[in-house]
């Protein structure tokens, strides 16, 4: 039994005659006298007798009609399906992430993709860098945001997003009283009460240590345990702006400016291991959307 016969038995049911079928799939009338015979045999007896110039159903062809057509209207139903999921409208994208990168422009990105994508699934997964990779390996995910060089050669590397570091203390530290005079950067590694070395790269960690001085109040926290102390009153940390972005605006946390900070900044590649040509429409318009955001918020990084 085939769809082709399926779709001539239906016509020939709505338009009442084998000729105004053929006209309107545009084959000959013989094509869909052969189609509906074939089907007749499937089924095991006639569809039709003639009445007058008009077909109409027998018996056996009212009690197979209502099945043919719920089974056609299935069939379009996965013939649109397919093609919303070859246009890239429907699917399931597998991502792996940082949980220092789940925020911000990851938010911007996932938050237009359910708006104008709500038949794609986003399955989100957290770990560092080695279990993601090992996640993206193992098949668990398709694309991963990992650290930024890597040094797996089969990863194949989509999107660059550079990220500021800045360093931040809650609203009631002391130094987020020096608002109006200027200080350098060793001020403020004496004054954090701790300093949270936090690690976002080896050069933003040589950085910090290179001002850490023997006998300094000092912590070593990841990143999430280091914003939560921040954010408790406690300390000055290093942390991606977009990461402490919320605190920012809600004014629970400070920004500090000292006059000697350098350019630092973490880097996150979006990677896959395959080419983006055979990335699913899904996960390329996934792709997309965070490269529009990544360049709307000046944060996309070009080789």
């Amino acid at each position: 039994m085939e769809i082709s016969q399926l779709k001539a038995f239906e016509l020939v049911v709505r338009l009442g005659s084998f000729s105004k079928a053929s006209r309107y799939l545009n084959v000959s009338q013989p094509t869909i006298s052969l189609r509906v015979k074939e089907l007749e045999k499937s089924v095991g007896g006639a569809l039709f007798y003639r009445v007058g110039k008009r077909m109409e159903l027998t018996d056996l062809g009212q009690g197979f009609l209502p099945y043919a057509s719920q089974a056609l209207e299935v069939l379009m139903k996965g013939v649109e399906r397919a093609q919303s999921i070859k246009e890239g409208k429907r699917g399931e994208v597998k991502i792996g992430t940082l949980p220092t990168f789940t925020t911000g422009l990851f938010t911007s990105a996932i938050s237009e993709m359910h708006g104008s994508y709500p038949e794609i699934d986003l399955v989100i997964h957290t770990g560092h860098n080695q279990q993601i990779i090992e996640m993206l390996y193992d098949g668990f995910i398709k694309m991963g945001l990992i650290t930024y060089p890597f040094f797996n050669s089969d990863l194949k590397k989509h999107l660059l997003v550079k990220e500021p570091l800045i360093l931040v203390a809650h609203k009631g530290h002391k130094l987020s009283e020096w608002k109006a005079r200027t200080y350098k950067i060793e001020e403020i590694f004496a004054n954090s009460g701790p300093y949270i070395l936090t690690d976002w790269s080896d050069e933003s960690k040589h950085w910090q240590r290179t001002y850490m001085t023997f006998g300094m109040d000092t912590l070593e926290l990841p990143p999430p345990t280091a914003l939560d102390f921040v954010r408790s009153g406690k300390g000055v940390a290093l942390l991606t702006q977009s990461f402490a972005q919320d605190l920012l605006n809600s004014g629970t946390l400070t920004r500090l400016f000292p006059v000697d900070l350098p350019e630092l900044y973490r880097m996150v590649a979006l990677v896959s291991l395959e080419s983006e040509s055979s990335l699913t429409p899904a996960a390329q318009r996934f792709l997309r959307t965070l490269k529009k955001n990544a360049e709307t918020t000046s944060c996309l990084h070009e080789d």
